[in-house]
């Protein structure tokens, strides 16, 4: 499938490309602290940890500045999710963040969350998108869709995850998230309503001690 990158990375290096029936190595990406390295998995397939950057992402606005110096909030974004109705999703987000008592910083991504004028107070922020590493460690929590990417900078960051998987690998990453002890049970996104998610809000503080307990991934 990536023939032609893999023939462009190699000109770009000045090596050439082994064509052979399968991969010499796989590299996967993943924090330990997420998954754990299969017994099955054979020799040339490598758990390496999240890849990272020491280039800051860009700087936050002086809104989100001032939002989260406020005080305590709840971070919610689906990033490329945006399967079913968009409005409903955001008011059972909104109405499960109030009833537990904090506010909620929304962040639209390509749709998966759309809020009504009417939903619309002081203790909620919404942006098309935010920087995480500059927001997460902030949160009480972190509602997402749990991609892996989004997951491993929750948990990085030290806010638990609350994940609402919509397809492909997204429910298996919420399944491990929970049998990690690094969040509670995930809700499928056909599923989520207000009192599922003040039920795990719930639940959040039982499983900040898990985080002092491993490395950040």
């Amino acid at each position: 499938m990536f023939g032609s990158d893999l023939d462009e990375a190699a000109a770009v290096f000045g090596v050439q490309r082994r064509r052979t029936a399968g991969p010499a190595a796989t590299l996967m990406p993943i924090s330990s602290a997420i998954l754990e390295r299969p017994s099955d998995w054979p020799e040339t397939v490598h758990l390496t940890g999240p890849w990272l950057t020491d280039t800051p992402g860009p700087d936050v606005s002086d809104d989100v500045r001032s939002f989260i110096a406020d005080g305590d909030f709840v971070y919610a974004g689906f990033g490329s999710m945006k399967a079913g109705n968009a409005e409903k999703r955001t008011r059972e987000v909104l109405t499960g963040v109030r009833s537990f008592g904090a506010r909620a910083l929304l962040a639209t991504g390509l749709g998966g969350l759309a809020a009504a004028p009417q939903l619309l107070r002081d203790d909620v922020l919404i942006l098309r998108s935010v920087d995480h590493a500059q927001v997460l460690p902030k949160a009480l929590a972190a509602v997402h869709h749990g991609g892996i990417g989004t997951l491993q900078a929750a948990t990085g960051a030290g806010a638990v995850s609350i994940v609402v998987p919509f397809i492909a690998d997204q429910p298996f990453w919420g399944a491990r998230v929970h049998a990690g002890g690094l969040g509670p049970a995930p809700i499928r996104q056909i599923d989520l309503t207000a009192a599922q998610l003040r039920a795990r809000l719930t639940e959040v503080e039982n499983y900040r001690p898990r985080f002092n307990e491993r490395h950040s991934p």
